[in-house]
């Protein structure tokens, strides 16, 4: 998705250098940082997901661990 906002505005910018920043162009490049922003907020969010599944496997590796002792 954040590709397609990219292509729309070089498009755009390709009109060249006397044209001013339209409303569009604007528009387009306040979606791209909230969305750029998601996918930063996204990899956070993953990453701190993959901490937890290891933690949790981690735990359960030990409690088997305990239990094959006795």
């Amino acid at each position: 998705m954040v590709n397609r906002f990219e292509t729309a505005l070089r498009k755009l910018g390709r009109r060249g250098p006397t044209v001013p920043e339209s409303a569009e162009i604007a528009r387009l490049n306040a979606e791209l940082d909230r969305l750029r922003a998601e996918v930063d907020e996204l990899r956070v969010d993953s990453r701190r997901i993959a901490e937890l599944y290891d933690l949790v496997f981690e735990r359960l590796r030990a409690e088997a661990g305990e239990r094959e002792e006795r």
